[in-house]
């Protein structure tokens, strides 16, 4: 378990970071599954009552709901790496490193597990954030909401929509290769997906650029304003972020799934998705905050500190469960099963993680990205 040494890290962040990779597992386990490389008639014959509303409740609280929140983490996480850090010397050259060894790690995971990657995005946005920490506050948080606010405007103005959900040639390629028992073509339908050869190149893609910077820049932003550092001061700020990002965040995503998809409109109420994020980690900030939520803080910390672990796990996992080479269940679960199989995952996940930290000082995966960005061996077992 974590001792006197971890103290330098804040617990409240790794478990907020915690509940931010259930949500990811959720989406990303939904992808894997095949539901969105079905027909119409077979996602019909799939889909129960039940599975419809579970799959409702999923694009209204979870979709980019969660990724926005993991990527709020990654611009926080770079500004108390930059605290802790700075002043050391090399250590340009020690973040760029880091940064190259994680476009690594992304490349691995969308050949090898899972063709959705976020870890190569991060990668390079992150050079910038040597730039954009040298901003003004009010200019940082600027920049940010004009990419959070102002990019799904500027889509809508120039006809970017979401278009129907009629399934693609790629797609019946894409579901028809991770079905078949044979491995490697699986590695090259996951790099002709994640870099978009034969896709449509739908304008609305843009968003999930725009939004992941954004929220980036806004996580610099809070840790430069402390927030993280002192939860406890900050509660009136958090209550009121809070008590507005959530029902406004909740309408706004509503509308996004309800509305109709070749609306211009339907594309402004993408802003819904981070407001929505932004409510769900003032929240969770208030409640792992209070005194008697400290054991809770601290399970889910040890599952947030095996972050990059856990996320390549899960893309493992989920290519065991689905793809042709392993079980085989892709295009053969509903939504609701498929929730259900990312809460046990993640619950296992969430129990391995504590057990592996009583003995080791991070998670293998960190172990390496710290050996590769410091160019020498860190001890990984506790002394």
């Amino acid at each position: 378990m974590p001792d006197s040494r971890d103290k330098g890290r804040l617990q409240i962040v790794d478990a907020i970071r915690a509940l931010a990779l259930f949500g990811v597992l959720v989406m990303n386990l939904r992808d894997m599954s095949g539901l969105n490389f079905l027909t119409a008639e077979a996602l019909a014959a799939l889909q129960g009552p039940v599975d419809e509303a579970v799959d409702f409740l999923l694009h209204v609280v979870f979709d980019e709901k969660f990724l926005s929140s993991f990527s709020f983490l990654f611009g926080l996480s770079f500004y108390l790496l930059l605290e802790r850090k700075s002043d050391q010397p090399g250590f340009m050259a020690m973040y760029f490193r880091r940064l190259l060894v994680l476009a690594g790690f992304g490349l691995i995971n969308i050949a090898f597990l899972y063709w959705g990657d976020i870890l190569l995005v991060y990668a390079v946005f992150g050079t910038t954030l040597v730039l954009m920490v040298r901003l003004p506050q009010w200019l940082l948080l600027t920049i940010s909401a004009l990419l959070l606010f102002g990019a799904p405007v500027a889509l809508a103005l120039i006809g970017a929509v979401r278009g129907d959900a009629t399934q693609t040639p790629s797609e019946l390629d894409a579901l028809r290769t991770f079905s078949d028992p044979a491995y490697w073509p699986d590695i090259i339908q996951g790099l002709s997906l994640y870099f978009g050869l034969g896709t449509s190149g739908n304008l609305i893609e843009l968003w999930d650029h725009t939004n992941v910077y954004g929220m980036l820049l806004l996580g610099l932003w809070t840790g430069r304003a402390q927030i993280p550092h002192r939860v406890d001061e900050n509660r009136t700020l958090l209550r009121s972020v809070a008590s507005i990002c959530l029902p406004v965040g909740l309408l706004l995503t509503l509308l996004w799934v309800v509305m109709p998809s070749n609306d211009p409109v339907t594309t402004v109420m993408r802003i819904g998705a981070p407001v929505l994020a932004v409510g769900y980690m003032s929240l969770g900030a208030l409640l792992l905050d209070r005194p008697g939520a400290r054991n809770i803080r601290a399970w889910l910390a040890s599952s947030g500190r095996l972050a990059l672990t856990n996320y390549l796990v899960y893309g493992l996992v989920g290519q065991v469960l689905l793809y042709g080479w392993g079980l085989g269940w892709i295009g053969n679960l509903g939504s609701a099963e498929i929730l259900l199989l990312a809460m046990s995952i993640y619950a296992v996940a969430l129990v391995l993680s504590r057990l592996w930290l009583i003995p080791f000082r991070m998670g293998p995966t960190e172990w390496v990205w710290r050996c590769l960005t410091y160019l020498r061996l860190s001890p990984l077992r506790r002394q």
